[in-house]
């Protein structure tokens, strides 16, 4: 029964099997072509039945028609059966070609097989007499097809048999029976450098080993460098080519072949080989090109003696020659032969026999993989350890049992990817194909996740045009081994473990297939061959060193808060003083980051000057300027300026908050999550410390179960902010870490509902997959994916302000269960029952703040100083006592009085403190009772329904309520009674945030005094069953949850000023009719009048029209996202700013007419029933209208004048095909996706937009082919991609990011008018000959040619700030020379023509990636800071 189907049988001879055929063989799989030889069948497979299968089903039939051919019945059957098939009239439909190979034979001979010739059937034995007839048509119809002629005495084997092979695959091709290969590489070119120089004497190996193997070097994208290769003869002189050839080259090959040594030139190559080389045992020799000898039919003795009447007889050289001549040649002779090289008998010597284990292909295979690994064999820098370890994996490999076809390594730890990485440079070498799968478990994830795994695999082992032909890939690999490393495992060990038995079923013959995981129990679950665990070989956390003087009287306080702002974002800091430096510079040799603090008495090249001995790279240098002093230095540009002088000034948060974010931004090179830092964390180092050091031990000490530890203390103590500093300093010892922030805030009024969101998005982190791909029904289902979807990760967890044994139960149970024995979880709680209930290993008792960090912390609050005035002092005192060491207590207080200096004010404050300092609420309603009356209300509006909400949007909703914008949030900030922070998904927006205690003091005055707000269901029940309902100003429910029986009765609303409808559509759903009854909110607002509404956001509103006791004319914002509004009264809504109607799908038209006096901000997105927008108000300001996931239908936008637009976007629109308007104000224009856009002039030159733009996307823009002479001062980010453009010059001296991707035609880049650029992308544009002029503000720069690009050259440029270049797949690149002196990433990969890299500029080089440069031959002067080389 046949096993496989082939593309190509070759019949032949065993006398041409191990050269001749081999090569064949191994160049036809090269090409993804199958082949069938004799040689290559597992064994104990019955062989005829083998053979005719194969005849059966290949489509190409070689026969190589050799000397002895007509010999063997064998290769006489074959043909017979081959000429059958040939036959059309037998299988019409299944085309099939025969190609003669007449080697060393004469078509005459074959077609006659006259009497006397080896083709004489007459000959053969009488018992094959039935057949000679059919054998002899056989053989003449043969030689009658158009074939090939080799001759083994004449013919340069590589090529002929590019020949035939060019022949087999155009057949395939042309019948679609393999895809066609696309645009060829050239396999020659011209180059002054070469990689390998062969040395050979061309009578005895050109035509066959050197042929072959410069053909494999060039199919490699190696440059060999052959004397004469291709002429009769190989010349006596050494001249001078030769040596400059010999002297470039990075890998010398010497083929010691039989009559080598009568040859002059040879053996004068051979010293000049040797003398570069040195004597073996020289301490230079490592760093010199390496030399292989192959001893070719010669024995290595032969060599090394030289003796009489043997073929290294060195009295036999061709002419004469002198003694010193000999004595030279002897001894270089001598000294080659004592090199480790390869012996290779082919049995060309007379009296020699081929060796039988010896395949040409095979053999020449291996030496090919010696000279790729050699050529590139540059030791790396800082991976000692790595690569000893990588070192053993080889050495593992080699002496793993030939039956085993895969060999399984697993790697666990932080720098899994850099270790994978520096793996495929330094054994991808030794394996026919390598094949690096990142993001493994998401993509496995998905539909057809293996499938399209395996493809991706076999896409890079053998070529993409065949990687969905699975059959053909296996065959294609069954000889050869591979090296597949597969990124990001996951935690599902079940598709794991399906994944990894489908490449265990394709690969074969010892391959490697690196697992690289976090999750040490997944790699020990699949019983991988060898587990490496980096976490002794990864480098420590860095230090952050702060050095400074104490002549200049550095407030100790400011020192203070550095070390302890530091200290919370989980850095570990060093202070040193200037005697410090002076007595032991070397202190600084192992910071990542040195932060210089610049004073009067301690210059910039004073530190500099003390620091010399201690070898610091700029990069990681950072300086603040304390004080006011004059100077004529010249600062750098990481000189933090800051007027730090507590007599003159206050301390500006602003600046030092940006210092931090630079610092810390350097030190987190693998952007690992880190908590925020407060403004002042006083007294928090020495208390986190302790917690860690605590928390650490007892890991330590125990490592078999889960470890719950519990922060417990009054609200308002400092809790959150421990954690969160204890989290930044220990969540990197672990696999994975999860925060969740104000958990008791997060659950409060959603019921079961809050449960199911905190555990979903639990998974999500832990498991670093999306949310929304997380599917829970209930709570109680909920624990059990939680249970099962974590299993065994060891990770940190922290759990703050949990108040509920239900909290408990919902995750710390099942977290408890499941995690691994080396987690911890974190508790932060106010009652100490929680921890208990939690089974605790230990609890912290957080205590109040004792004195001197009381006033230190109330000192910067309420004067930015470290000391109060002295006027100020006593009553100071009095307030931090009356504050009773309570961190917010202390931080509201301080606020509230800062900028206050009136001494009875603070005596007032002081007695209202001591009134009410036995609760904290009564602390914090001091603050609040400060505030005027709409402030309150605002605070309150706040506290109920604008927590997390965008904080322009909350401007909008306190003016439309009070009347104005900013003034309350500014005001409520100052006195920290709210935050703002950036949201951590999505868009960053600025949002509002606000500490739990003064949420709840908040939601308590509502709750016991006003009642007049409901947030929740169970303040809805409270407050409206109290008949409130008519001063009711706010109110946020689910549409799911029903109303009290009360809502019923409601006719009129006339307080209400923001009414909130939450959605979930598949938990709506779910509720029963008899649950939701007739008190449902779309219910209940049908009829009930709301003439006082400012705010409306009803999220899956059922209704197709608004209701008309919601359609208030006073309403400011509203929000209508995923409903059924087909039309939108506008009439009813003169007073718009904020309308919001996204993924709304039923609205066709929208009135604008009555919105002109107002409306700032109009959201359509997903609106993709819209055609047309007409009218739009010359108010509005934001114009979006975003139909990515669904293309839109908008066609046209029409006259439309709107001078305060600031930002417009239209995206997934292909029916647009006008867009008129005039914006005078414009900042941001995206139209990506809007291909059909033909009538904007903007889109034709770009000339008449307005010059207050900050932003422009154009996508898909076709119809743009220049930028020329525009003027766009205040642009900041331009991107235009996959358009016409051909030139861009444009002035725009505020452009910070240009991306010009896809641009395929651009020839003219002019950049003189972008001197503040710092991002530049080209990736793609192709036509781009030179780079010239770039602005020397570039940070980073990226060309990706995609193996198409012009780019020749990038010289005598200089990027003084350049961090990244990335110039890949250009092909054409010869040359690179610039100065970037800040220059840390280059990336080169592919640029296979590149010749020349000067890195004298490059003093800041941390990694460089040279994989695919073919034509660079040597690296010199690299930079001492370069810290990973990619070679490969």
């Amino acid at each position: 029964m046949m096993t496989h189907e082939y593309d190509v049988f070759i019949c032949h001879r065993g006398e041409t099997k191990r050269n001749f055929v081999s090569v064949l063989d191994g160049m036809l799989r090269s090409k993804g072509i199958t082949c069938f030889v004799d040689y290559r069948m597992a064994t104990g497979t019955h062989v005829q039945s083998e053979i005719n299968g194969a005849i059966e089903s290949s489509k190409v039939f070689i026969v190589v028609l050799s000397p002895d051919f007509a010999g063997s019945s064998w290769c006489l059957d074959e043909i017979g059966e081959i000429m059958k098939k040939r036959d059309p009239t037998r299988r019409p439909n299944a085309p099939r070609k025969v190609i003669p190979v007449f080697y060393d034979v004469q078509r005459d001979m074959v077609g006659q097989q006259g009497e006397g010739t080896s083709y004489d059937l007459s000959r053969l034995n009488k018992r094959y007499s039935a057949k000679i007839e059919s054998w002899g048509k056989a053989l003449k119809d043969i030689s009658e097809l158009d074939g090939f002629f080799y001759d083994s005495d004449t013919t340069l084997q590589w090529e002929k048999s590019e020949e035939i092979v060019a022949e087999v695959e155009e057949f395939l091709i042309s019948h679609r029976i393999i895809p066609g290969q696309g645009t060829k590489r050239p396999i020659s070119k011209e180059c002054v450098n070469y990689d390998v120089f062969i040395c050979h004497w061309h009578k005895d190996t050109q035509r066959n080993i050197v042929s072959v193997l410069r053909g494999m070097l060039l199919w490699k994208s190696f440059t060999p460098f052959v004397v004469g290769y291709g002429n009769n003869d190989g010349g006596s002189a050494l001249d001078s080519d030769i040596v400059q050839a010999i002297q470039n080259s990075r890998v010398h090959v010497i083929i010691l072949s039989p009559n080598f040594a009568r040859s002059r030139r040879c053996l004068e190559e051979v010293v000049h080989i040797m003398d570069i080389q040195g004597s073996p045992g020289t301490s230079d020799a490592s760093r010199n090109p390496t030399v292989l000898p192959i001893f070719y039919d010669t024995e290595p003795f032969e060599v090394r003696h030289q003796k009489k009447d043997t073929g290294y007889d060195l009295n036999e050289v061709q002419g004469s020659s002198t003694v010193e001549e000999r004595e030279r040649w002897a001894s270089a002779l001598h000294n080659l032969s004592l090199l480790h090289g390869r012996e290779y008998q082919p049995g060309s010597k007379p009296g020699s026999k081929m060796n039988k284990h010896i395949f040409q292909w095979k053999e020449l295979y291996a030496i090919v993989k010696i000279l790729e690994a050699s050529a590139k064999n540059i030791p790396p820098w800082n991976y000692g350890s790595k690569c000893e370890t990588i070192d053993e994996i080889s050495k593992e490999l080699e002496l793993q049992d030939e039956s085993e076809d895969v060999f399984i390594v697993g790697v666990y730890g932080r720098e899994r990817t850099e270790f994978s990485n520096l793996g495929i440079q330094r054994l991808g070498w030794n394996f026919r194909g390598v094949s690096k799968l990142n993001n493994v478990m998401e993509e496995v994830c998905q539909r057809e996740g293996i499938s399209n795994i395996v493809q991706q695999m076999l896409s890079d082992l053998i070529q993409p045009s065949l990687s969905n032909d699975e059959r053909r890939c296996r065959l294609l690999l069954e000889n050869d081994s591979c090296l597949v490393v597969l990124d990001d495992l996951g935690n599902d060990i079940d598709k794991i473990r399906a994944l990894l038995e489908k490449l265990k079923s394709i690969l074969r013959n010892r391959s490697l297939v690196v697992l690289a995981s976090q999750f040490q129990h997944t790699l020990q679950e699949l019983n991988v061959h060898k587990f490496i665990n980096l976490s002794s070989l990864e480098n420590k956390r860095d230090f952050l060193n702060i050095c400074y003087t104490e002549r200049d009287g550095i407030h100790e306080a400011f020192l203070s808060h550095l070390n302890e702002t530091f200290d919370m974002l989980g850095l570990d800091v060093r202070l040193l003083n200037e005697d410090k430096l002076m007595s032991d510079s070397t202190c600084l040799q192992d910071a990542k980051v040195i932060l210089c603090v610049i004073s009067e008495s301690f210059r910039l090249g004073e530190f500099k000057r003390m620091c010399t001995n201690a070898a610091i790279p700029s990069k990681i240098l950072y300086y603040v300027s304390y004080g006011s002093y004059p100077t004529d230095e010249s600062m750098p540009k990481s000189v933090f300026k800051m007027e730090v002088d507590f007599e003159k000034a206050e301390f500006n948060k602003k600046q030092f908050k940006s210092m931090v974010n630079e610092v810390v931004q350097t030190l987190n090179e693998r952007s690992e999550e880190i908590m925020g830092a407060i403004d002042f964390p006083v007294g928090l180092a020495q208390r986190s410390s302790h917690i860690e050091r605590s928390i650490v031990d007892c890991m330590s000490g125990s490592e078999n179960s889960v470890q719950c530890f519990g922060l417990v203390g009054m609200g308002g103590i400092g809790k959150t902010t421990l954690a969160m500093s204890i989290f930044n300093k220990i969540h990197s010892q672990f696999e994975r870490s999860f925060f969740s922030l104000n958990t008791r805030a997060e659950l409060q009024g959603k019921g079961t509902l809050g449960l199911i969101d905190v555990q979903k998005k639990m998974i999500a982190k832990l498991l670093n997959i999306r949310s929304d791909d997380v599917r829970i029904d209930n709570a109680e289902h909920g624990k059990m994916v939680l249970s099962s979807k974590v299993k065994h990760i060891n990770a940190l967890i922290v759990l703050d302000d949990v108040d509920d044994c239900r909290h408990l139960e919902a995750f710390c149970e099942p977290l408890q269960s499941s995690l691994g024995p080396k987690s911890v979880i974190i508790i932060t709680t106010r009652d100490q029952k929680i921890l208990g209930s939690a089974k605790s290993t230990m609890i912290f008792d957080i205590e109040r703040l004792d004195e001197e960090r009381s006033k230190s912390l109330f000192y910067w609050h309420a004067f930015m100083k470290p000391k109060p005035p002295a006027d100020l002092e006593k009553v100071s005192q009095s307030v931090i006592e009356a504050c009773q060491g309570l961190p917010l207590s202390l931080k509201i207080i301080g606020s509230d009085l800062y900028g206050n200096s009136d001494r009875e004010y603070w005596e007032d404050s002081l007695k209202l403190l001591q009134k009410g300092k036995k609760d904290i609420v009564d602390v914090l309603r001091i603050s609040f009772d400060r505030l005027d009356t709409d402030e309150q209300e605002a605070f309150l509006d706040i506290c109920c329904f604008l927590i997390n909400e965008d904080v322009e949007l909350t401007c909008m909703i306190l003016k439309a309520c009070y009347g104005v914008r900013k003034a309350h949030l500014s005001t409520l900030k100052n006195k920290c009674l709210i935050t703002t922070y950036v949201g951590e998904y999505g868009r960053r927006i600025s949002r509002i945030g606000m500490h739990d205690q003064l949420r709840d003091m908040g939601r308590h005055i509502i709750r016991e005094e006003r009642r007049d707000r409901a947030w929740d269901e169970e303040t809805a029940n409270e407050i409206l069953q109290r008949n409130a309902w008519s001063s009711l100003r706010g109110l946020s429910v689910w549409s799911h949850i029903p109303l009290p029986e009360d809502a019923s009765d409601w006719t009129s609303l006339p307080r209400l000023r923001i009414l909130v409808v939450k959605d979930d559509y598949w938990r709506d759903r779910t509720h029963s009719h008899a649950e939701r009854g007739r008190l449902r909110p779309q219910d209940i607002f049908r009829n009930v009048r709301c003439g006082g509404l400012r705010w409306l956001r009803w999220a899956g509103a059922p209704f197709e029209e608004l209701p008309q006791g919601l359609c208030s004319t006073n309403i400011r914002v509203l929000e209508l996202p995923s409903s059924n509004i087909s039309e939108v009264p506008t009439a009813s809504l003169p007073n718009l700013e904020h309308l919001d109607l996204y993924a709304c799908y039923k609205l066709k038209r929208l009135d604008m007419t009555s919105l002109s006096s107002f409306l700032r901000v109009l959201v359509l997105d997903g609106c993709t029933s819209l055609a047309t927008l007409s009218s739009l108000p010359t108010t509005l300001e934001i114009l979006s209208l975003e139909m990515d996931w669904q293309p839109g239908s908008l066609e046209s936008v029409e006259d439309a004048s709107l001078p305060n637009l600031r930002s417009l976007t239209i995206t997934g629109c292909p029916k647009l095909k006008r867009l008129a308007l005039h914006a005078t104000s414009l900042e941001k224009l995206n139209l990506r996706g809007c291909g059909g856009l033909s009538s904007l002039r903007v889109l034709v030159t770009l000339s008449s937009l307005p010059t207050t733009l900050e932003s422009l996307s154009l996508e898909m823009a076709f119809s743009l082919e220049s930028v020329e002479d525009a003027s766009l001062p205040n642009l900041r980010k331009l991107t235009i991609r996959r358009s016409k453009l051909k030139r861009l010059a444009l002035h725009a001296t505020s452009l910070e990011k240009l991306n010009l991707e896809g641009c395929e035609g651009l020839q003219d880049l002019d950049s003189k008018g972008l001197s503040s650029l710092r991002v530049l992308v080209l990736d793609r544009c192709t036509s781009l000959a030179t780079l010239s002029s770039l602005p020397t503000t570039l940070q980073s720069l990226s060309l990706d040619m995609y193996w198409k690009g012009g780019l020749e050259s990038v010289e005598d440029a200089s990027l003084p700030n350049l961090r990244e270049l990335a110039i890949t797949r250009c092909p054409k690149l010869k040359r690179l020379a610039l100065h970037a002196t800040s220059l840390e990433k280059l990336n080169l990969a592919g640029c296979e023509g590149l010749q020349d890299l000067d890195s004298k500029g490059l003093s800041s080089l941390r990694v460089l990636d040279l994989d695919e440069c073919t034509s660079l031959a040597t690296l010199s002067s690299l930079p001492t800071t370069l810290e990973s080389l990619i070679l490969f």
